[in-house]
């Protein structure tokens, strides 16, 4: 009973300090799941085992990176270079912008396309331009290898990345085809460019978001799974380096980058979510909701999605469940079909939550109605949870 009092206090630690201060929160969540679970000798183990893992270490540094490079190009007028030059229909644009600022995790990212949003969308509605703007921001979390939520979803899970990638696949280009429909062909008109276009402009910048995981592909190919954080520190490394090559203001816009975005922030979290899953595993929480016996159904999809609602988040779900799943099926490694579908269902809440930020900042950029925006998704996301329940019924 003790062990349980402690992993519902901890969770509701989580849950709501989650909205004040994410790390904070995981760190008091995870000492409090701690010292209700096991002697505090066996917790500082477990702490300093996890604190010092060579791969933790290697992840926390290039996960640091990736926001620097995402200042790096936005200070320094480069993601204006990509957007400008994309001499693509009305629609297209729509969905494209966000989607391109959606491969760097800059904070408050979705207010960053909002205006691109907002001057391409003359004659749209607000709840429309908001659904637009968060939507296809983050549908590219199913299949962009250098983005937290995949990164850190995958080590959990003890799955290839690219396994993963290969099974999101069809989940992507149905978020893009619910999009479309229930979405984009709303929109009508044409955009008109004022500015010549510029070859140099569009893929200057563009090669830089492309670098990092064009490069960690190859290396995983090379080096295998065992080196994927390896990999994926070498492959962000050099987009970093290449973000301030193309830059007159190399050191100025480095400084501005880093000041901007406090990546530093950013490390805290990835060190804190690892303490947080280790101290998890050797609480021995896996093994007692497994013994409950729960229709796995509910556990994978319908866990899944009420913790994306709660926390507005992929990690801490993922944090949370996989351990929890991988026990009760009894393995090391999660399937990766159970992988694609409590995936999907945890990206199905985070994309309707309040919690989540980047809805947040979209509804009050466009002066949208929570009420009409949920509306605009309705159906992407009852036909995508449905999808999410086929798919566990034909394989499980």
């Amino acid at each position: 009973m003790i062990r349980w009092i402690g992993f519902l206090l901890a969770i509701t630690i989580l849950l709501v300090g989650a909205r004040k201060h994410l790390s904070l929160a995981m760190l008091t969540g995870t000492l409090v799941l701690g010292l209700f679970t096991m002697s505090p000798s066996k917790l500082v183990s477990v702490l300093y085992s996890a604190i010092t893992s060579t791969n933790t270490i290697l992840l926390a540094l290039a996960l640091t990176m990736i926001p620097i490079i995402g200042g790096v190009l936005k200070v320094s007028g480069q993601l204006d270079h990509i957007v400008q030059n994309l001499r693509i229909g009305k629609k297209a644009f729509l969905g494209a912008t966000p989607a391109l600022l959606g491969l760097m995790p800059l904070p408050g990212g979705a207010l960053l396309s909002s205006p691109l949003v907002e001057q391409a969308g003359e004659g749209v509605s607000d709840h429309l331009k908001a659904a637009i703007n968060v939507w296809f921001r983050h549908i590219v979390y199913f299949i962009y290898p250098i983005s937290y939520a995949l990164i850190v979803s995958t080590d959990v899970a003890n799955i290839s990345m690219y396994t993963a990638i290969l099974y999101l696949s069809p989940f992507f280009f149905l978020s893009i085809a619910l999009g479309y429909f229930f979405l984009l062909r709303k929109v009508d008109g044409e955009l008109d460019y004022t500015d010549g276009f510029s070859l140099k402009k569009l893929m200057v910048p563009l090669s830089v978001l492309l670098v990092a995981p064009i490069l960690h592909f190859a290396l995983f190919q090379t080096l295998g799974q065992e080196f994927n954080e390896v990999a994926t520190f070498i492959a962000i490394s050099f987009a970093m380096i290449a973000s301030i090559l193309i830059v007159d203001s190399k050191i100025a816009h480095l400084k501005e980058s880093i000041k901007l975005m406090k990546p530093w922030n950013f490390t805290v979290l990835i060190f804190v979510i690892y303490v947080f899953i280790d101290v998890f595993k050797a609480s021995g929480i896996e093994g007692m909701i497994s013994s409950l016996s729960l229709p796995f159904l509910i556990l994978s999809v319908g866990g899944g999605f009420f913790l994306g609602l709660a926390t507005g988040r992929i990690i801490i779900p993922a944090s949370i469940l996989f351990p929890v799943l991988m026990s009760t099926l009894g393995t090391e490694t999660m399937p990766p079909y159970i992988f694609v579908i409590t995936y999907l269902a945890i990206f199905i809440g985070y994309a309707i939550t309040p919690v989540h930020p980047c809805i947040a900042v979209s509804l009050e950029y466009f002066k949208a109605d929570m009420k009409e925006y949920l509306k605009e998704l309705f159906w992407p996301i009852m036909i995508s949870l449905g999808t999410a329940v086929v798919v566990y019924l034909i394989f499980f």
